[in-house]
């Protein structure tokens, strides 16, 4: 019994330390460069949006792509409202493109999908994917899997946002880590898991 205990502590521990390096601690780009679009990906939440804005005014890119899925249940009532209002989406007064769209199937994978899809219409070669800390480790492996071309990772939020004893740490621990296992029994751009296939709208 003691072995086992001690086992289950020190593989608690290691996962620990994996998931603080891996998601809090991701190759990010701190001055994104100029590129051929800006990727957004969901859910596109304000604080997501108003980080979007900023690099579109700043001129980095001609087209923002922002994936828009529903809310999830649970999401701030606020936060859901302008979800599902979209304004950004029909503003024709900006200065820029903007595509939105939502991802089939509705994960980081359909997201992919969608740039490569895009990526190929239009030439595309460099893209700026913004995401938020924990995510960007494993939105690398996902976007990488589909688009060839340069990626830049900037963010929105830091390292010191994530106490190890807080449920939202804990919560993106064990929801990135089910995303990784997810991504390793699903190779390559286009496979599915049986139950979460893209629909063929």
């Amino acid at each position: 019994m003691g072995t086992a205990a001690g086992s289950a502590v020190a593989l608690t521990c290691a996962w620990l330390l994996v998931c603080t390096g891996v998601l809090l601690h991701p190759q990010v780009t701190q001055q994104p460069e100029p590129a051929d679009a800006l990727l957004v990906l969901g859910p596109p939440d304000p604080q997501r949006v108003e980080i979007a804005a900023q690099i579109m005014d700043a001129g980095l890119a001609p087209v923002a792509v922002v994936a828009t899925p529903d809310p999830v249940p649970g999401t701030w009532p606020s936060d859901a409202e302008f979800m599902e209002r979209r304004s950004y989406c029909s503003d024709e007064s900006l200065p820029y493109e903007v595509i939105c769209f939502k991802p089939n199937p509705s994960t980081t994978q359909g997201e992919a999908m969608k740039l490569r899809e895009l990526a190929e219409e239009r030439g595309w070669d460099n893209v700026i994917v913004l995401t938020y800390r924990p995510h960007v480790a494993r939105a690398q492996v996902i976007v990488g899997r589909c688009f060839d071309g340069t990626t830049q990772w900037p963010t929105f939020d830091y390292q010191e946002n994530y106490s190890l004893f807080s449920r939202a740490t804990w919560r993106e621990y064990i929801y990135q880590s089910a995303g990784f296992l997810k991504a390793w029994v699903t190779p390559g751009c286009d496979t599915q898991l049986p139950w979460q296939p893209k629909t063929g709208v």
